[in-house]
């Protein structure tokens, strides 16, 4: 099952599966899904009895099963959130799923196992078979967050605008508990209006530090210092090299797709590039009058794309406002030297799925090699 479909379950009072399974990278998400579930299920005056969270010790295994067979004084569902049973014994593991199976599950209980490795939910899974359904926790693309941050101001009962959104992301970073936790503060505060820039400008402005954006926007400049700058100072605050490589490289592909785009069809795109030039010199301006005519030559640049093949305007991501504004960067690159490295971008790729020493230090070798090189 994915998340939408537990959303929509638990929306509609259909979840029916007395075990789930909380699997995959994105604690934040399994900690939210853990709440949701709770304030949808539990009434609040029963939630202090009836909602639980326990760890995967040898003492506390054996308490949470004597809670899990006791009974509460209310009729409402009962909540146990057991964490990190990954980390259990296999042997304690075994014994604590073998007593529980047994015992079977009580009416009106749901148990949620969160957990990391993959083997362990399959080994939940076996043993409750169809009792069970598991759910993969993944963070949202890059070009999926501006869409989770709307969906999730719309939860809190507030709107925020396309613009809000994205510059929201560019000054917090793809980290979703602390976009979760401003979007809660700016839905609070907005008392019904519709949150825009200004909004966002005036109440998250002082997080404005180094992420995964900035380190690409100064890899597009090809701006050496700023790049590593940027670089170090995510991988010295926990940021996964791997998940940096990932926006990273893909950055790079779609700049050498859009220069092959204009090299096959010059009559589609080299209207686009003229503008992105035109863009480009004044996208380090943010006076009135030239955020205005960046605007404008944005909504030139999707105009153009409204009378493309749809298949060549959703693959140079023409009608994505968010990237539209840092499409520009393209034009620090050339499709010669694009070419050049495609060998070395995919050994990379490689070298970071199948597993290396020291990913961080891969990244950063890469980055300063590659924008000593010239563009063309």
């Amino acid at each position: 099952m994915d998340l939408t479909a537990f959303e929509k379950l638990l929306k509609t009072g259909k979840l029916s599966y007395p075990v789930l399974i909380f699997a995959g990278p994105e604690n934040f998400l399994k900690e939210k899904a853990f709440s949701d579930m709770a304030q949808s299920l539990v009434p609040e005056e029963d939630r202090r009895d009836n909602v639980t969270r326990a760890g995967s010790s040898a003492k506390e295994l054996p308490d949470l099963l004597q809670q899990i067979f006791s009974f509460t004084f209310n009729s409402s569902p009962r909540l146990f959130l057991l964490q990190d049973i990954d980390t259990a014994t296999a042997k304690q593991r075994r014994n604590f799923l073998d007593k529980l199976s047994q015992g079977g599950i009580p009416a009106d209980t749901f148990i949620v196992f969160m957990l990391s490795d993959a083997r362990t939910g399959t080994e939940i899974a076996g043993r409750f078979k169809q009792q069970s359904e598991r759910i993969d926790f993944w963070a949202p693309f890059a070009n999926q967050l501006g869409a989770w941050v709307k969906r999730q101001a719309g939860e809190l009962g507030a709107e925020i605008s396309n613009e809000a959104a994205d510059y929201l992301i560019e000054l917090v970073g793809s980290d979703l508990a602390t976009l979760h936790q401003e979007i809660s503060k700016l839905a609070l505060g907005s008392r019904g209006r519709k949150i825009g820039l200004a909004e966002v400008k005036a109440g998250v402005a002082y997080l404005r530090q180094d992420n995964v954006f900035d380190f690409l926007e100064a890899f597009g400049q090809r701006n050496r210092v700023k790049a590593l700058r940027c670089l170090e100072t995510m991988l010295n605050s926990g940021e996964a090299a791997q998940k940096i490589w990932f926006m990273l490289s893909r950055q790079l592909r779609e700049f050498k797709l859009m220069h092959s785009l204009l090299r096959d069809r010059p009559d589609l795109f080299e209207p686009v590039f003229a503008i992105l030039r035109r863009y480009g010199q004044i996208a380090g301006k943010s006076d009135f009058k030239a955020n205005q005519e960046k605007k404008n030559l944005l909504a030139e640049i999707q105009q153009i794309a409204g009378s493309m093949p749809e298949a060549l305007a959703k693959a140079a991501s023409l009608q994505q406002a968010g990237k539209l504004r840092h499409l520009y960067l393209v034009l620090n690159f050339s499709l010669a030297e694009l070419s050049a490295a495609t060998g070395r971008i995919i050994e990379t790729d490689m070298a970071f799925k199948s597993g290396m020493a020291d990913p961080g230090a891969s990244l950063q070798r890469f980055t300063a090699e590659f924008l000593v090189s010239q563009t063309n």
